[in-house]
């Protein structure tokens, strides 16, 4: 065991003491740990984290910008303070201003992860020792729960700054799950319900969205993965974030035709249905599509955006025609668009000889022509 005295300042914002203290970028793994996400947990799992995975591009970034600030005689500052929370361990003030930290208790790190990893990349992987020493600011929050912890870094990472949406969506996610749907404002509600339906479609291992989706947690699978095993060529070929925010009109239509009192969750399980049942009806028209979905963009950005468009619109159509929203009803409005059915229409291509059509659309702009083309292409 490692224990580590600090001099601290101790400061209140509202009903939330801060400790406002300072460490050496060499000892901050020692008393910091991060609280992951995992995709396999449940959002309601005591042991569920709030935290993404750390990005060595990033963390190289910063290590590799010390290192040239170093060499080229710069002086390297870091102001932005590390924030920690204190609910791990019971971090007290003492009456000469310390506080006195252990290795058996490490603190949350709610921000700062990737400084964190930098200054340890940059001192054990690139041979600079001199950081160990270097001076870090750290904040300390008291009194806090896990549930504030999260709270916190979505508004320092959502508000404050950019993070991947995905992630701070599971964290409304969570938060609905522990302390009820009032504790995640009206606006956001439709981030709750999508998430959930979303992480269905990636864990349903007989659904057409199996590992196909990359979670908050998750990368792509690496080229010695996909060596070792081909099928996970055609894996987590899709981020979370684009099919997330690709559903939310379609959540907007069950929320207008459905004016009942639903919590969220029923709102997610009638999402879920719906576009589990509009997918399996596009992979029995186009299976070559699926089998080998790498080589082609209908479950890529393109086809992903475009294609929840055209199950907006023929969703009115089958309201409108008094047909339910099932995998046989949507089969059989989908199979009149024949470019839905033909691989090549799809496919990724190496060159303009064999690119396919859907995969000329790059834009916002062009995912909506793309559905309005596969819309026509049906209505004809």
């Amino acid at each position: 065991m490692k224990s580590i005295t600090l001099p601290a300042i101790e400061l209140r914002q509202n009903s939330t003491r801060l400790l406002v203290t300072k460490m050496r970028a060499g000892d901050l793994p020692h008393y910091t740990k991060v609280d992951p996400y995992v995709t396999g947990k449940n959002f309601d799992d005591p042991e569920q984290g709030y935290q993404r995975p750390p990005e060595m591009p990033r963390i190289k970034k910063f290590g590799n910008w010390m290192r040239k600030e170093m060499e080229e005689g710069g002086h390297v500052r870091v102001p932005t303070a590390i924030l920690l929370s204190g609910r791990a361990a019971e971090v007290v003030l003492a009456p000469n201003g310390t506080i006195t930290l252990k290795s058996t208790n490490k603190l949350p790190l709610v921000d700062g992860q990737h400084r964190t990893e930098g200054f340890k990349y940059a001192i054990h992987e690139k041979g600079m020792s001199a950081l160990a020493d270097f001076e870090v600011p750290v904040v300390i929050m008291l009194d806090v729960d896990k549930v504030t912890e999260m709270r916190q870094f979505t508004i320092v990472n959502g508000t404050q700054k950019s993070v991947r949406t995905d992630l701070v969506n599971m964290i409304l996610t969570q938060l609905s799950e522990r302390e009820g749907d009032d504790s995640v404002r009206q606006a956001e509600h439709w981030k709750v319900v999508v998430t959930r339906a979303v992480s269905r479609l990636s864990a349903d291992p007989d659904g057409p969205w199996f590992d196909r989706i990359v979670m908050p947690d998750q990368g792509a699978y690496s080229r010695a993965e996909q060596e070792n095993d081909p099928a996970l060529a055609h894996r987590r070929i899709a981020r979370a974030t684009s099919f997330m925010t690709s559903l939310k009109p379609i959540e907007d239509l069950l929320t207008e035709f459905f004016t009942t009192n639903e919590d969220l969750k029923q709102r997610s399980d009638k999402l879920f249905d719906v576009i589990d049942a509009f997918w399996r009806a596009v992979r029995d028209l186009a299976p070559e599509c699926f089998e080998n979905a790498a080589d082609y963009v209908l479950q890529k950005t393109p086809g992903i955006f475009a294609l929840h468009r055209l199950c907006l619109r023929v969703m009115k159509d089958m309201w409108t025609g008094h047909r339910p929203w099932n995998q046989q009803n949507f089969r059989e409005v989908l199979e009149h668009c024949g470019a839905l059915s033909n691989p090549t229409y799809w496919a990724v291509g190496t060159d303009e000889g064999d690119r396919g059509d859907a995969a000329k659309y790059g834009s916002m702009k062009g995912f909506s022509e793309l559905s309005d083309l596969l819309y026509e292409d049906l209505r004809s």
